[in-house]
C-alpha cells in the first residue's frame, strides 16, 4: 500500500510541472501523457507529429474531456487510499481516451481497478499471456516496456516497446518510438 501511494504521489508530481519548466511538446508530450497518465498537451504543443497521430491526439483530447470514471471513490478513505483511487482513475482515463472500442470503458475500469502498481510490468506481462481484448495489447506493451526501461531491464523493455510500436495505434507508436530513441522519461527517478 505504501509503494502504491508513493507511485501515486510520483504520478501526481509528474502531473504538476514546475512553472519554470517548459512542458514537453510533440512526441515527448504524447509519451508523458500516456506513461504518466496526465492530461494530453494542447494542440499547439503537438508539432512534429505525423498526420495520423495528430488526428488521434484530437480524438484523444475530446474523449479525455468527456471522460467519466466508472470507478467508485472510497468512502471515508484515507489520503493514501484517495491518492491510489486517483491514480487508478488516471489510468482508466488514458485507456478510454486511446481506444474507441464499445467495451473500452468497462475494460479500462477493470484494468485500472486490478493493476498492481507495485509490480506493474510483471502484472501486465501476466495479463498479456491470456489477454481477452487484443486491442489493449499495444498500450499494455508500452506501459510495461516503459516500466522495464525505468527499472533497468533495458533489453526486455526495448523488446516490449517494439511490440507497442508495431501494435497499430498512432499515439502509442509515437510514444514507443520516443522511448526507443533513448529518451527514457522516468518520473520516479
Amino acid at each position: 500500500m505504501v509503494r502504491e501511494a508513493l507511485f501515486a504521489a510520483q504520478v501526481l508530481a509528474a502531473a504538476s510541472p514546475d512553472v519554470h519548466q517548459q512542458l514537453p511538446a510533440g512526441p515527448a508530450a504524447i509519451t508523458r501523457a500516456l506513461v504518466s497518465a496526465v492530461p494530453i498537451a494542447a494542440p499547439d504543443q503537438m508539432g512534429g507529429l505525423p498526420p495520423d497521430a495528430l488526428k488521434r491526439a484530437d480524438t484523444y483530447r475530446e474523449r479525455e474531456r468527456q471522460f467519466i470514471s466508472g470507478l467508485t471513490p472510497p468512502k471515508g478513505g484515507s489520503a493514501e487510499e484517495l491518492q491510489l483511487y486517483e491514480s487508478r482513475v488516471r489510468v482508466e482515463r488514458v485507456i478510454v481516451s486511446l481506444f474507441d472500442s464499445k467495451d473500452a470503458p468497462k475494460v479500462a475500469a477493470g484494468f485500472a481497478l486490478d493493476v498492481d502498481f507495485d509490480r506493474e510490468a510483471a502484472f501486465i506481462d501476466e495479463l498479456l499471456r491470456n489477454l481477452p481484448v487484443p486491442w489493449l495489447a499495444p498500450y499494455l506493451n508500452l506501459i510495461a516496456g516503459h516500466r522495464k526501461l525505468c527499472g533497468g531491464a533495458t533489453e526486455d523493455g526495448r523488446r516490449q516497446l517494439g511490440r507497442a510500436r508495431d501494435g497499430g495505434h498512432p499515439l502509442i507508436r509515437v510514444a514507443a518510438l520516443h522511448l526507443l530513441d533513448g529518451v527514457a522519461f522516468c518520473p520516479e527517478q
